[in-house]
């Protein structure tokens, strides 16, 4: 191929990789792209985090041969070689764009022993192949984070025309990757802003990274943290005081987030709380269908419904209302949802004096029917935050 050719491919090759940055479409277009410029046969993405417990885990991998995706290769990896593969780590401590043999990573005994070495490689035809490190960043959590390539070769040896193709492709392939990063980051940002319920709401909201870290919480989810003793921020992260529901609580968020190979699946649990009704806790995935790379994003929503979190106290209610203490009381079982009959009953009065006295209430708060003072007691402030 003559160099004005091979100069036209590069080109082409690095405006589809600035569009895939933007367009989650056009990834296929940009990696059958860079296959034919550089004479690959296919090659997959992969980005390598310390998870809680310090150990390197892959959090996002794609593989796409002369532009189509096939993750069924990732799956094989994943559920039969990932937790053994001897190379996955030795890549992700290169140093960044140091381009690696596959040979050199692996000693003579793996390569006599090593299902990845003797069985998946040769499986997919990639045992030739290079390794690089396209990219490194910080999540000011776990260390660093890494973004490597490996590369399978279409044709016999690594020539040096074909190697400083792929050299001087690095640059625009970490520039795509990283804007497509920032967009997933900032997408997952308006989405907790768009989907976060009011600061006063009774249900606790948090939102959590892929790594089940508290993105952001509102006021009740902190309070909640904060005060009810039955669950906690700790290094971050949601914790049950009682072992056997921390288990629970760690499994049900685990089983939220997103991991290689599985889907992610919701689900609810109680929590048992020193005093007061049980907290009841939801964890619902929250997975974009789109390549992020290894972006820091939302994954989880996790709804923190406390009975007791906003409970009106009749004394509080009094002060706020300027009520006395029979009208505070009449108010805040109605705000709990009582009927004038329930509340007759209860207090063994006579429905015309809880209507009397509702009279009253409705007058001093100037609310001109018994909904609005419902919704009015619901905008109070709750207990210490006022």
């Amino acid at each position: 191929m003559s160099a004005g050719r091979m100069d036209e491919l590069f080109e082409n090759t690095v405006e589809i990789l600035l569009d895939a940055a933007f367009d989650d479409g056009r990834w296929g277009d940009a990696f059958r792209a860079i296959d034919r410029l550089c004479g690959l046969n296919g090659g997959q993405f992969t980005a390598l985090a310390a998870n809680p417990e310090g150990v390197a885990e892959a959090t996002f991998a794609a593989c796409w041969i002369d532009g189509d995706p096939h993750q069924e290769i990732v799956a094989d990896w994943v559920e039969n070689y990932a937790s053994f593969s001897e190379n996955v780590p030795r890549i992700g401590a290169l140093p960044a764009w140091r381009l690696t043999h596959n040979e050199a990573l692996f000693t003579p005994a793996e390569k006599r022993t090593s299902p990845m070495y003797n069985e998946f490689q040769p499986k997919y035809d990639c045992r030739d192949q290079l390794a690089v490190v396209v990219d490194r960043w910080s999540d000011g959590r776990a260390g660093d984070v890494c973004l490597f390539w490996t590369m399978a070769n279409a044709e016999p040896g690594w020539e040096p025309d074909k190697l400083k193709r792929i050299r001087g492709l690095l640059p625009h392939i970490r520039q795509a990757v990283r804007v497509r990063r920032e967009l997933v980051a900032a997408e997952a940002l308006a989405y907790a802003e768009m989907s976060a319920l009011p600061e006063q709401t009774a249900l606790g909201v948090a939102f959590l990274d892929r790594r089940g870290a508290i993105a952001s919480a509102n006021r009740t989810a902190r309070r909640t943290l904060r005060d009810r003793g039955c669950i906690h921020e700790w290094r971050g992260e949601l914790r049950a005081r009682l072992p056997r529901d921390d288990a629970r609580l760690r499994a049900l968020v685990s089983r939220a987030l997103p991991r290689l190979g599985q889907v992610p699946v919701g689900g609810s649990m109680s929590l048992r709380c020193p005093a007061g009704l049980p907290v009841i806790l939801h964890a619902h995935p929250v997975a974009p269908r789109r390549a992020d790379f290894g972006a820091e994003r939302i994954a989880a929503l996790v709804l923190i419904r406390d009975p007791d979190a906003n409970r009106l106290d009749a004394e509080r209610v009094g002060d706020l209302l300027g009520l006395t203490a029979a009208e505070s009381r009449l108010a805040v079982l109605l705000g709990q949802g009582r009927s004038v009959r329930d509340i007759a009953r209860e207090l063994d009065r006579s429905e015309n004096t809880v209507r009397w006295t509702l009279k009253n209430v409705l007058s001093k708060t100037g609310a001109a029917r018994q909904a609005d003072l419902v919704r009015l007691l619901l905008q109070l402030p709750p207990g210490g935050d006022a």
